[in-house]
């Protein structure tokens, strides 16, 4: 119960509208029967493709949306299949009262599946997909925002840290040095060493970071190889920008933390001296919303939260960047 309500108090505006639509558009066809009622069926099929809007919401990655494209399409065939032999095993089974009913019920689950929900589903899809890779760069960047509070039970795995990480490798760096070096965290145990040791959000005075239930899921300690090199401003750059975007294409968040009690973090995770602890990069599935706003002409920079808890995040204008020499 406390999930759901964790989750309606997340839903956007725009999900609450298709919440209702499906609502509205599901109650009708249900009230009308949708056995061999074509309007009622199709009322049916746009309240399932709500609810799987709902659900895809935030998805970034033109892959999630092909992989349920390809799954939606499978279901299609694999669920007539299933149906057809759940039906035979009702009319078989006649006799049965128990094992007719079961597989009558069965039977029904996989025509709803195949005939109602690979569809909708595979439409929104498609739509997503395309939508996705026609956004593409442009689109991870605009949600690539420094998130602070976080869905601290979305777990994040030492794979999903892995392809983070090797996006990292596959970046440019400096007389190609590569002196980075990561420290992979996801446990709570670790987790619960690096947190302390982190200062949150500056400009927000009243604030003293995130609460219990809106922590990171995981870290990544950027460290510097000071046998390798001295110099890593740009490779850390290059290299933490990698792991964000590849964060917001997977549908996670990051905060970029440079404000670090380095010394209580090297003690606590036994870090040799030889590396140079840079950042701390926190990740998780967000748990804020974030939006840019235009910073005016000697404006403030300085980000701020409104009533409703939104972070608003001023930004100068193109304008104000490019000189006319």
């Amino acid at each position: 119960m406390s999930w759901i309500i964790y989750t309606s108090n997340r839903m956007e505006k725009g999900q609450w509208i298709l919440a209702a639509i499906c609502a509205a558009f599901g109650i009708t066809a249900l009230m009308m029967g949708i056995s061999d009622n074509i309007t009622a069926i199709a009322l049916l099929m746009i309240s399932i493709a709500c609810i799987v809007v709902i659900w895809v919401w935030k998805w970034r990655s033109a892959r999630k949306f092909w992989i349920m494209l390809g799954a939606a399409l499978l279901s299609f065939p694999v669920g007539v299949f299933l149906h057809n032999l759940f039906y035979a095993l009702e009319e078989l089974s006649s006799g049965i009262p128990i094992l007719s009913g079961i597989s009558g019920f069965i039977s029904v689950i996989f025509f709803l599946v195949s005939v109602l929900g690979a569809g909708p589903t595979a439409v929104v899809a498609l739509i997503g997909g395309i939508f996705t890779s026609w956004q593409g760069m442009t689109g991870l960047t605009g949600v690539n925002r420094s998130y602070r509070r976080f869905k601290q039970s979305h777990q994040i795995s030492f794979k999903d840290l892995l392809r983070l990480v090797n996006l990292a490798r596959l970046s440019a760096s400096g007389a190609n040095l590569q002196p980075l070096k990561y420290i992979l965290s996801f446990t709570e145990e670790q987790n619960g060493l690096i947190f302390p040791t982190l200062s949150w959000a500056g400009y927000l005075k009243d604030w003293a970071g995130p609460v219990e239930g809106e922590k990171p899921s995981a870290y990544i300690i950027v460290l510097g190889d000071t046998v390798i090199g001295n110099s890593f401003q740009y490779d850390t750059g290059i290299a933490c920008q990698s792991i964000l975007l590849g964060a917001a294409e997977r549908g996670l968040g990051g905060c970029l933390i440079g404000s670090i009690k380095k010394e209580k973090l090297r003690e606590n995770l036994s870090i040799p001296e030889e590396y140079e602890i840079l950042l701390v990069i926190a990740l998780g599935k967000p748990a804020e919303k974030v939006v840019v706003e235009e910073l005016a002409p000697e404006g403030d920079v300085k980000y701020w939260r409104d009533e409703k808890d939104i972070h608003h995040v001023p930004k100068r204008g193109l304008g104000e960047l490019i000189l006319d020499l």
